[in-house]
């Protein structure tokens, strides 16, 4: 029924066309993913002369991303369950219950969440927009036992930026995450944001800092434009140390970096 809904709205726009811009060239079969299942239809494909490209006017009618097969109603209610269940795992079972088959898997979702645009999220607090700054970083604890190689802990502290108590800064809402099994790391820490912080993947940024261990700038690759990785204050002043070390002007460059002056660096 949807699909003879689909190809009659389709063929009143080929109706109602500018004949002299689009010339009708194929009607091509797709399939989308939609709420009530799987929809499978033709529609028109036609070359726009104007743009000299070819086009479905079905598509932008609907506005719909024929490349991803995604309807829009059923991409925005991955979005919003993303965040409702505070997980991603969660919101691909929780569709698939909806839809009856799997229709998405977390990964397709997390994608949709990075490139849904703010309009098709409802924040789940006031207290939305924010900016949360992450110090990720390794501890190697020894191992009991002969030949037992240190474990790596993966910590990560989070807060919420700054405040002036008397003469002393103190940090805002400061909480730890200990990463513990084989899982994704970024996943679980944000899957653990969600809940520590009502975090909305949609509105709100991170500021990671950390130094350059593969675990932790992974983190670039999974947040995309979420979030800003930055290396911090030690390994910046080590890398400077380890090229500038021998250099005239590395006592006047330490100063500079103690002071975050980096207006005030100079060159000879």
């Amino acid at each position: 029924m949807l699909a003879a809904l689909l190809e009659e709205v389709d063929q009143q726009l080929a109706e109602a066309r500018g004949k002299r811009r689009y010339q009708l060239k194929d009607k091509r079969p797709t399939t989308i993913q939609t709420l009530f299942g799987e929809v499978m239809f033709r529609r028109n494909d036609y070359y726009d002369r104007q743009a000299g490209a070819y086009t479905f006017l079905l598509d932008a009618e609907l506005g719909f991303d024929g490349a991803q097969s995604i309807s829009p109603c059923l991409e925005e209610t991955a979005v919003e369950l993303a965040v409702e269940c505070s997980s991603y795992r969660k919101a691909a079972r929780t569709l698939e219950s909806i839809v009856g088959y799997a229709v998405l898997s977390h990964e397709a979702i997390r994608q949709l969440v990075l490139e849904a645009p703010v309009s098709l999220h409802h924040p789940v607090s006031q207290r939305h927009g924010r900016v949360l700054f992450v110090e990720a970083d390794g501890l190697f604890i020894s191992r009991q036992g002969k030949g037992k190689r240190a474990k790596e802990e993966k910590i990560l502290a989070v807060h919420e930026g700054w405040k002036r108590n008397g003469s002393q800064l103190e940090l805002v809402n400061r909480r730890h995450y200990l990463h513990e099994g084989e899982g994704d790391v970024w996943e679980r820490f944000e899957e653990w944001l969600m809940k520590e912080y009502a975090y909305d993947p949609c509105r709100d940024l991170l500021i990671i800092n950390g130094d350059a261990a593969s675990w932790i700038t992974a983190c670039r690759e999974y947040f995309g434009k979420r979030a800003c990785f930055q290396l911090d204050r030690f390994h910046v002043a080590r890398e400077l140390r380890q090229c500038l070390s021998d250099h005239p002007c590395w006592r006047d460059v330490r100063k500079k970096l103690a002071k975050q002056d980096e207006e005030g660096f100079s060159w000879s």
